[in-house]
């Protein structure tokens, strides 16, 4: 075994000569409850892999292209029956012109089942778990993005400098009701 010393971006930045300033995202940055929407799963809403195959979409808010994801939340009232399951991801709005494409279907959460039971804060079990963050293990959701703003987690080669829907797309057929709080906490 050896004995290591290891640095953060924002220690090696404070020890470089000369000092590198951290990004916002890093150090010194502002957290913001960016959404924190309601929207109800209802049986018989469709389900398909796909918004382009007639997937449901729940939208809950938006988040800026140049914001640095801290924390998602998802808490639902109750068990949404026996197979629904959700991607949690990222649209144009509504009002762009092509008319809220998708951009990243499960940029946060990919498959994530909301038949297990209610989707609680302090759930003994990861899966029943409010906390998704890093929920997807790819591009929004991986661990190592957590430094990096969302157009670069999206792998853009600049900031496009606009907003983002965050929604919800049903791929597993909802077979019961529930109301879900989606809850996005960013740092500007």
């Amino acid at each position: 075994m050896a004995q290591v010393a290891i640095k953060s971006t924002a220690v090696t930045n404070y020890n470089a000569t000369p000092r590198v300033q951290n990004p916002v995202g890093i150090d010194g940055g502002r957290l913001t409850r960016a959404v924190n929407g309601l929207c109800t799963i209802t049986s018989g809403d469709t389900q398909a892999a796909t918004l382009a195959d007639g997937a449901s979409t729940y939208r809950f808010g938006k988040i800026r292209s140049s914001d640095y994801v801290d924390t998602l939340q998802i808490v639902t009232t109750a068990d949404a029956g026996t197979t629904t399951v959700v991607d949690v991801g990222l649209y144009d709005l509504l009002t762009a012109t092509n008319g809220g494409a998708v951009v990243d279907q499960d940029f946060f959460c990919s498959s994530l089942s909301l038949k297990d039971g209610a989707l609680t804060r302090g759930a003994a079990s990861a899966a029943l778990s409010a906390d998704q963050t890093f929920e997807a293990g790819a591009a929004g959701g991986l661990i190592t993005n957590a430094e990096k703003t969302v157009w670069e987690c999206l792998g853009l080669t600049s900031d496009p400098n606009k907003e983002y829907d965050v929604a919800m797309t049903l791929t597993g057929a909802c077979d019961g009701t529930a109301t879900a709080l989606l809850q996005v906490y960013v740092v500007r």
